[in-house]
C-alpha cells in the first residue's frame, strides 16, 4: 500500500494513517436496518478516526430472498431494499472536515450460495416499468442463486465469471436537526452510514 503511505491521509489526517481500535458490526449488534439516509436513527457505535471496522451486512434484498422458487415480487418490502448498516459516529468530526475511509476488503460471508439476482416484475433494468417502456413481452419473475467463492461468480457448471466486489452504499452526512421555531436546519454531528451491497 505505497500510495496509502503517500496519501493525504498519512499527511494531514487526524490518524495520520495508522490503523486504531477495532470494532465489529455483526448481524445482532446492528439489529434494524435502514433504508434512508438522515438523522432518523441513533449510531450503533461510536468511533475515533484511525479506528478499523469489520461490518457484516445483507445483500440488497436483506437474505430473504433463499431459494430459486421464492417470489420476490410478495417476499420483498419495495421500496425497503438495499439495507443499510450503521450510522457509525465519529468521534471529533465537525462540519468543514474530510472523513477518509479506506475499503481494505469486502469478502462474501455466509451459507453457500451466498449470491442473489433475479428478475422481478416491474423492477430493474430487463424488465419494462412505469419509467421504461419495453418492446417485448413482460420477462417471466426468476431467481438465480450463484455460489461466489475466490473463484468467481458460479453461473453454471460450464461458466464461471470474475468479479469484483463493490461498495452498494456508502455514505457521510451532517445530522440535522429541524428546529420547530424558525424551521432552521442546525449541524449538529457528522455521522456515517456503511452498507456493502456484497457482504463482508
Amino acid at each position: 500500500m505505497t500510495w496509502l503511505k503517500k496519501s493525504i491521509m498519512v499527511k494531514r489526517g487526524v490518524a495520520k494513517g495508522k490503523p486504531g481500535n477495532k470494532y465489529t458490526i455483526t448481524e445482532k449488534e446492528q439489529g434494524e436496518y435502514h433504508y434512508v439516509y438522515g438523522p432518523y436513527a441513533n449510531p450503533v457505535i461510536h468511533v475515533e478516526p484511525g479506528a478499523v471496522i469489520t461490518v457484516e451486512t445483507h445483500d440488497a434484498f436483506e437474505g430473504k430472498i433463499k431459494k430459486t422458487t421464492d417470489k420476490p415480487s410478495k417476499i420483498l418490502n419495495f421500496p425497503y431494499l438495499n439495507p443499510q448498516n450503521g450510522p457509525i459516529y465519529v468521534e471529533g468530526a465537525k462540519k468543514g472536515d474530510t472523513l477518509a475511509v479506506f475499503i481494505k476488503s469486502i469478502k462474501p460471508r455466509g451459507k453457500q450460495p451466498v449470491g442473489t439476482t433475479c428478475l422481478i416484475p416491474d423492477f430493474g433494468g430487463l424488465v419494462g416499468t412505469a419509467d421504461t417502456a419495453m418492446l417485448n413481452s413482460p420477462l417471466p419473475e426468476k431467481v438465480k442463486k450463484l455460489v461466489i467463492d475466490k473463484k468467481g461468480v458460479h453461473w453454471s457448471k460450464k461458466l464461471t465469471l470474475p468479479y469484483e466486489p463493490f461498495i452498494g452504499t456508502i455514505e457521510l452526512h451532517l445530522k440535522l436537526r429541524q428546529s420547530l421555531h424558525y424551521n432552521q436546519i442546525i449541524t449538529e454531528a457528522i455521522w456515517m452510514y456503511l452498507m456493502l451491497l456484497l457482504i463482508l
